[in-house]
């Protein structure tokens, strides 16, 4: 029963002010659900395309020319690599097994097993010379050579992602 005195339209929507209908509550319950399935799976696409690159630098600053005194051979654990200076100039070599990328040992001097200084696999015993060749194996290829470069601010660089001849030589 209308009140006295009341507009005839708010007498029509006063039962459903303020309930939601069927349609909107199932509309919406769609909606829910289609981005609880579409939310996950954009999320594992995303795993299979990881934004992290797991192998290092390529281009590693090693120190100054001056670091390196002729006639030397050092070991650069970190980096895995020989820094050699010589009369020629330097080299860089690979301090990286080329069986199962074990890292070498530093050179040591001849013995009697060995007439040259030489560096010793830890892993399966791979012997390699100061010019990178195997002289006892398992490793089935000699060492890389990396180019070696100076930078602008007088720091040597080596590039290990450009693998060179042995000749390959800085001269400083």
């Amino acid at each position: 029963m209308p009140k006295p005195g009341s507009s005839p339209e708010s007498r029509d929507n006063s039962p459903d002010e303020g309930r939601i209908s069927r349609r909107v509550l199932l509309g919406t319950g769609w909606c829910g659900f289609l981005l609880s399935i579409v939310g996950p799976a954009l999320a594992n696409i995303r795993f299979l395309f990881p934004n992290v690159v797991y192998e290092g630098p390529t281009l590693l600053k090693v120190g100054r020319p001056e670091d390196y005194a002729s006639g030397t051979i050092t070991f650069l654990d970190e980096q895995r690599l020989f820094i050699m200076r010589d009369a020629e100039g330097l080299r860089a070599l690979s301090a990286i097994c080329t069986h199962l990328r074990c890292t070498t040992g530093p050179f040591v001097p001849p013995t009697a097993e060995w007439r040259e200084a030489h560096s010793r696999c830890p892993c399966h015993g791979s012997v390699f010379a100061k010019d990178g060749r195997v002289l006892q194996g398992p490793a089935p290829r000699p060492l890389d050579f990396y180019r070696v470069s100076l930078a602008p601010d007088g720091r040597l660089v080596v590039d290990t992602a450009a693998v060179v001849d042995k000749g390959d030589v800085l001269k400083v």
